[in-house]
């Protein structure tokens, strides 16, 4: 009896060169956004990466020389997405919305593509490179505000465990291919808004105000309840023993209202179940109900306007690779 054939497996991922900072500066802003690079080292600069697409995150490893990067301002491309650095060699400098970090190896940091940043590397330095859409982020936007180039240490247990992950990632980039790489897409961002949420947490627990305390609960009370078919303004409200008013106050001050977030966070995870393999076999309509939309039509339509194409036409496309 014949053997069933092995499936191929994928090709090594390449690094791509760049020998002056002239080839870095075009290479970095073809793949992410534009870019000015600048360095004092024009005639001995070298840098290379590596990149692949990972479901919704776009993967890069990469080694350079001593150089600075700036997002160049005015211009509208590649907005709307995060970037994460995990240094794993040398040091890097994030600015972004006045603050500053310096990263040592298994630091990590966010921060974001619709606004200007800086990055500085004084010296040799290796790192991996995750940018991904905002939408993707189970954060609303005001908390990731918060984080931009915030230093998430690896001597904090869990965002060195966080980090580990994505070293793993580093040094495998072969593997990011098809449903794999798609679903160890999707565990990396999971695993990126623990580290977020602990480091909000910590934010908060520092703050002394009762607002932000008490608007970090509601958030993570809400996506731990996002199935529930009661969940409604007054149902939120009760659970936190808060006005309605209240509640729609928080929200306002983030510029949401709870019904949008509520619905943004169920369509996340509706689209989630859609792209993933193992529920190939549930229906489109059972996935739905689940997450809070018992009308297959009203679900179809708002998931259309929220990701520009109908859930079947997702799961189609997530299966087909």
């Amino acid at each position: 009896m014949a053997s069933t054939p092995l499936p191929p497996r994928p090709a090594p991922a390449e690094p791509v060169l760049a020998e002056t900072i002239q080839d870095w500066t075009r290479l970095a802003s073809q793949s992410f956004v534009p870019l000015r690079c600048t360095t004092t080292a024009r005639r001995t600069f070298r840098a290379s990466l590596v990149a692949r697409d990972a479901g919704n995150l776009h993967v890069t490893h990469m080694r350079v020389g001593p150089h600075a990067v700036e997002r160049v301002p005015g211009t509208a491309d590649g907005a709307g997405c995060f970037k994460v650095n995990l240094q794993l060699e040398g040091r890097c400098a994030v600015e972004q919305a006045g603050r500053r970090s310096v990263l040592a190896p298994g630091d990590l940091a966010l921060y974001d593509t619709s606004a200007p940043y800086r990055l500085e590397f004084a010296e040799d330095a290796r790192l991996l490179v995750l940018m991904f859409p905002h939408g993707v982020l189970d954060l609303p936007p005001a908390a990731a505000g918060q984080l931009r180039a915030a230093r998430l240490g690896s001597e904090t247990a869990v965002h060195g465990m966080v980090s580990s992950f994505l070293a793993s990632m580093a040094e495998r980039m072969d593997a990011l291919t098809g449903m794999n790489g798609q679903r160890l897409g999707n565990s990396a961002l999971d695993l990126l808004t623990t580290s977020f949420n602990l480091e909000l947490d910590d934010q908060v627990a520092a703050s002394a105000h009762e607002k932000d305390r008490l608007r970090a609960t509601v958030h993570d009370w809400v996506e731990a309840n996002l199935s529930r078919p009661d969940l409604d303004p007054t149902t939120i409200a009760r659970a936190h023993f808060i006005s309605v008013r209240r509640l729609h106050q928080l929200f306002h001050e983030e510029g949401t209202t709870v019904s949008a977030w509520v619905r943004t966070r169920r369509l996340e995870r509706c689209r989630r179940a859609l792209e993933d393999p193992v529920s190939a076999g549930v229906p489109v309509g059972r996935i739905a109900a689940r997450w809070g939309f018992p009308d297959a039509a009203h679900f179809s339509r708002v998931y259309k306007a929220a990701y520009g194409i109908s859930p079947s036409e997702a799961r189609a496309r997530a299966l087909t690779g």
